[in-house]
């Protein structure tokens, strides 16, 4: 399991989202800062808050010259449903097959689940935030808007 801390290099990863495209983190790299957030399970409550607080607040994330990419160990199936329910247009990350939340440090390996955890690459490729939370409390969007307005 793989340790990430701030300056390191993001892992490249490539994952479908919620409509079947695929989605490669380095495809915003020199365009755009990603904020990625890895959640535990679609549909659950506070999973389901925290999406609705990024979609609340997407416009301004955009506005701040970064892509939202969530993740969680669900299916494409339930991402896509999760979507469509919460009413989300940035794109839902299945990583089923659980080969990008090791890279991130992001997994419960004894649980099987995705830690959450809130990552922001910078448009180098570089980690320039990374928090961890426990799975019930939902993380602090307004401290990453915090960083994301002095990346701009």
């Amino acid at each position: 399991m793989s340790n990430i801390k701030v300056g390191d290099l993001a892992p490249d990863f490539e994952l479908e989202d919620q409509n079947g495209k695929k989605i490669r983190l380095s495809q915003y790299r020199g365009k755009k800062n990603v904020l990625l957030a890895f959640f535990p399970f679609a549909f659950s409550p506070v999973c389901t808050n925290e999406l609705g607080e990024l979609k609340e607040k997407e416009d301004v994330i955009l506005k701040l010259d970064t892509q939202i990419l969530a993740s969680s160990v669900d299916s494409t199936w339930s991402e896509k449903a999760f979507a469509k329910e919460l009413g989300v247009k940035f794109p839902i990350l299945g990583d089923f097959r659980k080969q990008v939340v090791p890279l991130y440090g992001a997994l419960y390996e004894d649980k099987g689940f995705a830690k959450r955890t809130v990552f922001v690459v910078d448009k180098k490729g570089k980690v320039a935030y990374k928090r961890e939370y426990e799975p019930g409390i939902q993380p602090d969007i307004n401290e990453v808007l915090d960083l994301l307005k002095k990346l701009k």
